[in-house]
């Protein structure tokens, strides 16, 4: 992290201003390890380039443990096109949108998303991210952008960044929130780094349609969530080879391609049965009953909306 970025985050306990306590590594102004303070007192390592601004409550560890794995696993070469087709034009149409934004990416992942934001001309991106992928895949591709991306291990539930410093431009959180211990509180969370200019490009898993698909799915991942990260991989790869096959057939075409996203190609697919089937502790499905209450606390509005994402601001 860049020496000036400090006064763009803080504590996630209280909001308190933090600064460095020690720097033991760096590179010109870039702080590759050290500690932070806050002015509560609090203290938070500096691995990597990364603050790692987690509190004892963010998350349990076999969900940290399964991201970890899962974005250094698939990293962040593919699925752009689906990307654009399928959350970037039905809310904000064209990548122009990006041009000249600030932006906190919320579950960044492998970095992916963050990256083609930069690419089609944001100003700048903060990419959130709880597991340790933060600080291997998804630093690498920060440091590929020339310092347009800040990368924070934190909880997105409470994302420690001081909008008193700064003005976001967009909330971007896709695929994310159902995989948090409380999707409301997580939005709630993430909705105060908002003004009044500021979108939010979101979504969320919901069960409409996909009822027999969430029971069937909630009797195998009782199995899938013991299986070692590893071998659930090479288990992944073989049931996705095998939803292409049956994609096919008539009885379960209409099914599988409601389920998966095979219109997306081989790797994404992977990519999502893996995540479904994954250690992470939690994973729900929501009704659109839940969903309007999720909103409704921190005065979120829908502005467009389509099957794969929506785009809300504040009321």
């Amino acid at each position: 992290m860049k020496i000036q970025w400090v006064e763009y985050i803080c504590d996630p306990l209280d909001k308190s201003k933090l600064d460095f306590c020690k720097i033991t590594k760096k590179h010109g102004d870039d702080v590759v390890s050290g500690v932070l303070k806050s002015k509560s007192g609090n203290y938070y390592k500096i691995k990597n380039g990364v603050p790692i601004l987690l509190t004892k409550s963010s998350q349990a560890i076999s969900t940290v443990v399964s991201f970890a794995y899962e974005w250094n696993e698939f990293d962040f070469d593919y699925g752009k096109k689906g990307w654009l087709s399928d959350i970037v034009k039905p809310t904000v149409e064209s990548l122009e949108y990006f041009k000249d934004k600030i932006i906190v990416d919320c579950g960044a992942g492998s970095g992916r998303q963050s990256l083609w934001m930069v690419q089609a001309g944001a100003k700048f991106v903060f990419a959130l991210e709880l597991s340790d992928a933060s600080r291997m895949i998804t630093k690498k591709v920060a440091d590929i952008t020339n310092h347009k991306i800040f990368v924070i291990q934190c909880d997105i539930s409470n994302p420690p960044i001081d909008t008193k410093n700064i003005k976001i431009g967009l909330i971007y959180c896709i695929n994310v929130i159902q995989h948090t211990k409380d999707a409301k509180l997580a939005v709630m969370g993430i909705s105060k780094l908002m003004n009044k200019k500021t979108d939010f490009i979101f979504n969320i898993y919901l069960k409409k349609g996909r009822e027999n698909f969430i029971k069937f799915l909630d009797l195998v991942r009782k199995v899938t969530k013991l299986i070692p990260p590893v071998l659930l991989k090479n288990l992944s790869f073989i049931i996705t080879i095998f939803s292409f096959l049956l994609s096919h057939t008539p009885y379960l075409s209409t099914w599988l391609r409601k389920s998966l996203p095979l219109n997306h190609g081989f790797k994404e697919t992977w990519l999502d049965i893996y995540d479904i089937l994954g250690s992470h502790k939690y994973q729900k499905f929501y009704s659109e009953g839940e969903l309007k209450d999720i909103l409704a606390a921190p005065c979120l509005n829908i502005v467009k909306r389509s099957k794969y994402a929506m785009l809300l601001n504040k009321k």
